[in-house]
């Protein structure tokens, strides 16, 4: 796979490459100076490639999507009210209406802080790995590096794959609740008791999941409408939202008191009050996570360094706006808690959209909300598919060389099958037990959460006096909102694995158990073997030259990096 890399040599000819366009310069990709043309001539993609090359990599995917497709991946990956909507009945347990609201604004603070954090760290190390990669870094590389980095892949990889099951799943059940909708006595298997009703939402989970990728093979050109869609569609929903749903509630049962919204509390999974209001954060936990997704499509966007580190930014920032009125809405539209959740349907929200916009017509509302999802899990899978192929051409996995191979198109389609392949394997959990499917997907979010966790450390703790910012420049805050990153995403880590349920309900039924901090141990434990067993001369190997190097060569490539005078003499 040495085709996919550079070595150190060329590594440092486009560290010189890029500060000789400065002076006016222009550099080939192989570093070799053109002299007598302007720092214009040079393009935006050819500086992409030679800050790419800066990293350590060749570019070989298809770069062409804009600065707007790339907010577009990581907003329409977070896609706020599709999540929202999916957990809020799990979050009115989790401490009731005051609860979700207060939280969400704390939460999203933090959350926004993170998100620059990992822009901070896109901006300057604009590689597909993304996440992966920006661990490596902020933990100063080396041994130590690399297995903070090895771990942040295996837990990513799982969060990822885990969420594209978890996302079709959520269509199924979408689909299955409106059967039960339409007709509340049917035959339809649609209790998750029953291995009819899970086998059945099985094949339409697969069938949402099949939809989805098979739209990640679109021409690159052809999927940045999927980007766009997915922005569009959004939109679409939370107006169908902000003005259907009201309107429908007023002329049905009424709207909840802002008494009811503003301070009411709710323990429904007889927790003690302090943990339930803990619980609280889960909702913002869940849903501010993945807008790393921009990092992933990196290496595919024009202007990367500032493209993708503002995508990173924005779409958490567009998201966390979006979701705090939506959250609004949704507390004074729901019907009294008890006819909430008196339904058979697997996702409550529907038979609410059923009862507030009538039997028939609130179909409109829940067939955006499946296409928003579809989307979602396609623009998700885009992403991960990308952080597969990093992964694989850094050689972690078996089969590297196949999963890191693009197609004449320059698109990873191997990653998508492979990445397709594991999520499709993950839904055929919830044949056997409802359970070991639940707790799978309940590591969605807590697998990112913990990269970001690491991510913060870092750059806090180990790589404070020697990160070097690129465009996205945090300044003297960098350090704080790194430590911020880290406490916030310690904590959203702790609330995802904590019980949610009074240890006697757990007993009667061992299916309302976290298996959260379980799975993400035994991953843990796996990644760590594997770290162990791999050898360092195959791992990251398109940088052990430059870690193996004498003392003069690294000196040289921190320089470069620093624009410090070369052995021509020339200031850089």
């Amino acid at each position: 796979m040495d085709d996919l890399h550079v070595s150190t040599e060329q590594r440092i000819a486009a560290l010189h490459a890029t500060d000789a366009s400065h002076l006016g310069h222009t550099p080939d990709l192989s570093g070799t100076f053109v002299h007598g043309h302007s720092a214009e001539s040079v393009t935006s993609s050819e500086q992409d490639d030679l800050d790419l090359q800066k990293l350590g990599y060749k570019s070989v995917l298809a770069r062409g999507w804009g600065g707007f497709d790339n907010f577009a991946c990581s907003f329409s990956a977070l896609y706020c009210i599709g999540g929202i909507r999916v957990l809020f009945y799990i979050a009115l347990s989790n401490g009731g209406p005051a609860a979700i609201w207060s939280s969400w604004i704390s939460g999203s603070i933090v959350s926004i802080i993170t998100s620059a954090t990992l822009a901070e760290a896109c901006s300057t190390y604009p590689a597909a790995g993304s996440i992966y990669y920006w661990a490596f870094r902020s933990w100063g590389g080396g041994k130590l590096g690399r297995f903070v980095s090895f771990l942040v892949a295996a837990w990513t990889l799982v969060a990822w794959t885990a969420f594209l099951a978890a996302d079709s799943f959520g269509v199924a059940n979408y689909l299955i609740s409106e059967v039960v909708i339409f007709n509340p006595d049917t035959d339809f298997p649609h209790i998750t008791s029953d291995v009819k009703a899970r086998a059945v939402a099985w094949a339409f989970s697969l069938l949402f999941l099949a939809i989805a990728t098979s739209m990640n093979f679109l021409p690159p050109r052809s999927y940045a409408w999927v980007f766009r869609a997915g922005v569009i569609v959004i939109t679409i929903d939370i107006l169908l939202n902000f003005i259907w749903l009201p309107i429908g509630v007023s002329k049905t049962y009424g709207f909840q008191s802002a008494g009811f919204v503003f301070t009411s509390t709710y323990n429904g999974g007889g927790t003690s009050p302090g943990l339930n209001w803990v619980l609280s954060w889960y909702l913002v936990a869940s849903c501010l996570v993945g807008e790393d997704a921009s990092g992933h499509a990196a290496e595919e966007t024009i202007s990367a360094k500032k493209a993708a580190a503002k995508g990173v930014f924005w779409a958490t920032v567009a998201s966390a706006l979006c979701g705090f009125p939506i959250i609004l809405v949704f507390l004074f539209c729901m019907p009294p808690i008890e006819t909430f959740y008196d339904t058979t349907a697997p996702q409550p929200f529907i038979n609410m959209y059923a009862l507030a916009l009538g039997p028939h017509a609130h179909v409109v509302a829940t067939f955006v909300a499946m296409i928003g999802a579809i989307l979602n899990t396609s623009i998700s899978m885009a992403a991960v598919s990308r952080l597969v192929f990093a992964i694989a051409r850094d050689s972690i996995f078996p089969f590297s060389e196949a999963l890191c191979r693009v197609s004449k198109s320059k698109q990873p389609h191997n990653a998508i099958i492979f990445t397709g392949a594991i999520a499709a394997l993950l839904l055929c959990t919830q044949l056997p037990s409802q359970v070991a499917f639940l707790s799978l997907t309940s590591t969605s979010a807590a697998g990112s959460i913990a990269a970001y966790a690491l991510v913060g450390f870092g750059r806090a703790f180990i790589t404070q006096k020697t990160f070097q910012p690129s465009f996205f420049d945090l300044g003297r805050f960098g350090v704080l909102f790194a430590v911020v990153t880290f406490i916030w995403n310690g904590f959203a880590f702790a609330v995802l694995c904590a019980p949610q349920y009074s240890d006697a309900l757990i007993n009667q039924d061992a299916g309302l158990f976290n298996y959260a901090i379980v799975i993400m141990s035994g991953i843990t434990v796996i990644g760590f073997e594997e770290w162990w067993r791999k050898s360092k001369a195959v791992w990251f190997h398109n940088l052990m030259d430059l870690n193996e190097a004498s003392q003069s060569t690294e000196e040289e490539v921190r320089d470069a990096e620093k624009g410090v005078t070369t052995e021509s003499g020339t200031s850089m």
